[in-house]
């Protein structure tokens, strides 16, 4: 299953080199007088890493009693963040992102398929980002950025017969996170209309609103 990942990863990165090679050709030496240095936003994101890997992967999850559950009945929230970008140039900016999430589902015995307990998922990712625009036209700009951070993992079980054995486990876990986005589209001047694509933590689709200033 990791090959579903690595091809879209090693594409998204491919584009974005490309992009790359494409900004000098957007440069204008005014811009460096004109341009605003600080950009905040707010955006909504799915479907979430969360998702895709409790989805496509089936992870599953070891209770007390040793045996394996797998979840059942799926709902998501979606990751909602709010993030800063500070721009050195008219092309490129550095921020942070900050976003939280929420999963809950049903975990049933992975050999005989009885639901025995509820698990209900919190994911907190920060992430410090990386942006450049490699076009822009009007009120139209298109970017990709790059991000690297950490996201935590609050997992809390709880037992939906009360009456049986409680062998539902609490468990926080710290992973790597990432996100890498090729396209990036930004409508409007000081304030801003944004839709993205990418891969990672974020959200494959996003969208959002942001202020230059």
């Amino acid at each position: 299953m990791k090959r579903s990942f690595t091809l879209p990863l090693f594409t998204a990165i491919a584009i974005m080199f490309t992009s790359v090679q494409m900004l000098p050709a957007q440069q204008d030496h005014y811009d460096y007088i004109t341009y605003t240095r600080h950009e905040i936003f707010l955006q909504y994101g799915a479907p979430t890493f969360q998702e895709l890997s409790t989805r496509i992967r089936h992870e599953t999850s070891v209770a007390k009693d040793g045996k394996i559950y797998v979840p059942e009945r799926f709902a998501y929230t979606g990751v909602a963040a709010l993030g800063y970008k500070y721009y050195t140039s008219p092309y490129m900016s550095f921020g942070g992102y900050l976003g939280i999430s929420a999963a809950m589902m049903e975990m049933a015995g992975k050999d005989t398929g009885k639901v025995v307990f509820k698990s209900r998922v919190l994911s907190l990712t920060g992430l410090i980002t990386a942006h450049w625009i490699y076009y822009r036209t009007g009120l139209w700009e298109i970017s990709a950025h790059a991000a690297a951070g950490i996201t935590k993992w609050t997992d809390d079980q709880e037992m939906i017969i009360s009456s049986s054995r409680d062998i539902s486990r609490d468990t926080v876990k710290w992973r790597f996170a990432y996100h890498l986005s090729p396209l990036h589209i930004r409508w409007g001047g000081t304030f801003g209309l944004f839709a993205d694509l990418g891969l990672g933590y974020k959200g494959i689709f996003n969208m959002g609103f942001s202020v230059k200033f």
